[in-house]
């Protein structure tokens, strides 16, 4: 594989003992350098032996909103090609392409429960389609996407498809990264956001064959990951248990939260979840998400439900609180 000149240059400089080529200011240490080239590899060699991923099929980037558009650069014509992703879903997609002067194409979900129809997607494919969205566990909805049938898809598809896994580390036995042994087609994107704890960072990674990830790299920026971030995400590699704690604590609190809602007279349905929130249908979502706002509780409005993240225990009370105190004022 010929690695593009923004890779291979300052793999070179690295090398060196005494770097006087970029004109950096010799104070300040260490934050005077550029990031090191040779610490992002240290990041993506680490993280997936964790992962069981290659550091050749991983390249790091500044969230999935700029993997996104990454791939979407990389792999599509401006004016001329179309994308398709299973809606409803995260917005970057949609987002991305018309930014990039893209056809964004929808596919929907199974209405009652959001489950993937394989033949619901390849159905929307036209001649200019050249790549496929799909989000496992999904957002806004929470639940996994069936693994089958996104093999389906990818065993049928020509082009490129996405699985955006941001959501995984809370169901790990779900992820199709196995998958990327048997298809050159298949791209992964990973997110430190979220059970990671990182969203300040915005980390995130995309995991693809090799000669895709050497594509991308051909496009993006000389240095990708600034050099706090770099170390700090080798710090919480280091600190991996803390992660799967975390993650667990999460996961039980996500169940009580849901017990608690059922005896909630406004609450509808909750819809499964596998990530760190519920989307939950109230009779009224409109009025219950003004009522939290004057209680100082932000959630998120969402197809006529509120999407509610899962917080520390404190944080959950306080929200199961608030809805308690507003049922109890208006019977």
């Amino acid at each position: 594989m010929q690695l593009p000149d923004n890779i291979k240059k300052p793999r070179e400089r690295a090398k060196a003992k005494l770097q006087l080529d970029a004109n950096e200011s010799p104070f300040n240490k260490p934050l005077n350098r550029y990031p090191s080239t040779k610490a992002l590899q240290t990041l993506m060699t680490n993280w997936g032996k964790h992962e069981h991923i290659p550091e050749r099929c991983i390249f790091m980037c500044n969230g999935i909103e700029e993997a996104c558009d990454l791939l979407i650069r990389t792999f599509t014509v401006p004016n001329r090609d179309s994308i398709i992703a299973a809606e409803p879903t995260r917005h970057y997609y949609k987002r991305r392409a018309q930014i990039n002067r893209i056809e964004y194409r929808e596919a929907n979900l199974r209405a009652e429960n959001f489950e993937l129809d394989a033949n619901d997607i390849v159905n929307a494919i036209s001649d200019t389609t050249q790549m496929i969205f799909l989000c496992s566990p999904n957002s806004p909805t929470g639940n996994l996407l069936d693994a089958g049938e996104i093999e389906s898809i990818v065993q049928i598809f020509d082009g490129i498809v996405v699985v955006d896994e941001s959501y995984i580390d809370f169901v790990p036995q779900a992820t199709v990264i196995g998958l990327l042994n048997k298809y050159k087609n298949l791209v992964v994107l990973r997110s430190f956001s979220h059970a990671w704890a990182l969203a300040g960072l915005n980390l995130s990674a995309i995991i693809a064959h090799p000669d895709i990830i050497c594509n991308i790299a051909k496009i993006a920026l000389s240095h990708p990951i600034n050099t706090i971030t770099i170390n700090a995400a080798l710090e919480m590699i280091k600190n991996r248990l803390d992660i799967d704690k975390w993650t667990r604590q999460i996961i039980d609190e996500r169940t009580k939260v849901e017990i608690a809602l059922k005896d909630i007279p406004e609450c509808e349905h909750i819809y499964h979840s596998d990530a760190n929130f519920l989307l939950v249908k109230f009779s009224n979502s409109a009025s219950i998400y003004k009522d939290l706002l004057k209680n100082g509780i932000a959630v998120h409005p969402v197809m006529g439900c509120l999407r509610l993240t899962i917080g520390l225990p404190q944080d959950n009370s306080a929200l199961l609180g608030a809805l308690r105190r507003r049922n109890s004022s208006i019977k």
